[in-house]
């Protein structure tokens, strides 16, 4: 089938990028794939006829056919590529991440009468592919040896820095670009968010509003994904409003976002409305409204819209049941977990680490220790560090030590510098009255060197937002605070069981700081 086919073209010498050696050498395939692919191919039409089934084929998400399309274009010898062809066939590989391909093709540009052109569509082309690839420098270098940039051009360059996580040298140059469109302003604060600066990403917003430029639905995107971040209802509800007077779509990624946006921010029902007014749902909805049930522990719920989802016709992918597993094993939902986990198979989606560290966590919490361990000796892949945090934590809740010990030696072997390991192990020890145990852990805990990021959380109330960091004690309210903490330590002093039965008192400070 032509969607299982890779097409590979065999390397370009760079030496040879100024010889008179005939280019459709350089792009050869094997006979044997040209025949089978070649019947639908047309046959002696003209340039015009190539360029336009080439980016037909690329715009349909096919670009293994658009490169064929373009061999057969080559040997035929006596069509021309034009200023037309090499954009369309430089997209489609950066779609299949061809660099070899590109390079090639790079090439053939050189030796054609457009290379002292300086077309800047198709420089512009070669900028954008390389720097999809990940090879921002040779990106960097074709974009400054440009005579002529337009503000595509910058764009190109400006994507490249930003997926590629750069944001120092992103924001420089988009400070340098002496034109700006939406799709630059989108692109930095997009890649604000994807790095996790969204405040910076909301400043920018604001820089761009009054600039007087006009959001898309992408802008909005952006801005609700990084209000979801913050947690920040009351401005997420204005972005929502302003979208809604814009009249953008909420049929596609901005219907998503929203809905991701109130489940952040601790809104479910208004996620649940969003989710109920579009019309047109797609995967992406139905996978954000179960994964927005599942996390405010409505295991029940995000179960039920998983059957409506399959119910619509509409197909879940591997993030579908990521979210309907995390569901189930918060809600204690064992047998259902597991038939979920079996369904994967029906719908053709292969499971994953993540998928098995659910069903991992999902066996953990209901107490069943030795089948969660059979499962993870049983994995196909290889567990990560995730996996065995959760089985060493089921394990300290329920005094398996046998098996807590296995897992913290494994999250040890991935990463020393880790800390979760020994203070998960040790408080098993201690909660079994372990004392001797649970002091040989300490002591190993403090004759290495540890790392342990500080818990931090924020509510915002009545439009201020409060930080608090683990142990902290700069908050104004602080006293306040601490003497909430010690009504609620004392409430449910006792009310701890081991997997003996027996009761045990927790310290007020430990709670403070767990808290």
């Amino acid at each position: 089938m032509m969607a299982s086919f890779s097409p590979s073209f065999p390397p370009f010498p760079r030496s040879h990028c100024n010889s008179s050696d005939s280019a459709v050498a350089t792009v050869a395939f094997s006979t044997k794939v040209l025949i089978t692919q070649s019947s639908s191919f047309p046959t002696q039409h003209s340039t015009f006829t190539y360029n336009s089934r080439i980016r037909a084929e690329t715009e349909a998400g096919r670009p293994e056919r658009a490169l064929l399309l373009l061999h057969r274009m080559l040997a035929q010898d006596t069509l021309p590529l034009d200023c037309f062809t090499f954009p369309t066939v430089l997209k489609a590989c950066a779609h299949l991440s061809a660099v070899a391909e590109g390079e090639q093709i790079h090439c053939l540009f050189l030796k054609s009468h457009f290379a002292a052109c300086d077309d800047v569509f198709v420089l512009t082309s070669l900028v954008h592919f390389y720097a999809r690839c990940g090879r921002l420098k040779d990106a960097r270098l074709v974009f400054d040896q440009m005579p002529n940039k337009n503000v595509a051009s910058w764009n190109a360059m400006l994507d490249g820095y930003v997926r590629s996580g750069d944001l120092q040298s992103a924001y420089k140059l988009f400070n340098e670009m002496p034109d700006r469109n939406v799709v630059s302003w989108n692109t930095l604060i997009s890649g604000f968010v994807r790095t996790g600066w969204a405040w910076e990403a909301l400043k920018l917003f604001v820089e761009f509003q009054m600039l007087g430029m006009k959001a898309d639905e992408s802008t909005m995107v952006s801005v609700i994904a990084a209000v979801a971040d913050l947690g920040l209802l009351a401005l997420g509800r204005k972005a929502h409003a302003y979208a809604t007077r814009c009249l953008f779509s909420f049929d596609r990624a901005l219907g998503v976002a929203l809905i991701d946006m109130y489940t952040k921010c601790g809104s479910i029902g208004a996620a649940h409305n969003v989710f109920m007014t579009i019309e047109s749902k797609n995967v992406g909805h139905w996978t954000s409204m179960i994964a927005g049930f599942a996390s405010h522990g409505f295991a029940v719920a995000s179960l039920q819209v998983f059957v409506e989802m399959m119910n619509s016709g509409t197909l879940p992918n591997d993030i579908t049941f990521i979210a309907v597993l995390n569901g189930c094993s918060h809600g204690g939902l064992v047998y259902e977990g597991l038939e979920c986990f079996k369904l994967m198979k029906t719908f053709g989606v292969e499971p994953r680490v993540k998928h098995y560290g659910c069903l991992v966590d999902l066996l953990g919490r209901a107490g069943l220790i030795d089948a969660a361990m059979e499962l993870v000796s049983a994995m196909p892949v290889e567990p990560s560090p995730v996996i065995w945090t959760s089985l060493l934590a089921a394990c300290k809740n329920y005094g398996c030590t046998e098996v807590a010990k296995v897992a913290a030696g494994k999250l040890i072997e991935l990463d020393a510098s880790k800390g979760s390991p020994f203070v998960l192990l040790s408080n098993l020890y201690a909660n079994l009255g372990r004392l001797e145990d649970f002091s040989i852990v300490r002591k190993a805990m403090e004759d290495r060197v540890m790392t342990k990021v500080a818990g931090f959380s924020s509510i915002e109330i009545h439009g201020h937002v409060h930080e608090f960091v683990s142990g902290d004690k700069m908050h104004f309210k602080t006293k306040e605070i601490y003497g909430v903490l010690d009504e609620l330590s004392e409430s449910i002093t006792g009310r701890i069981k081991t997997k003996k039965g027996t009761r045990r008192r927790c310290r007020k400070e430990k709670m403070r700081n767990v808290i």
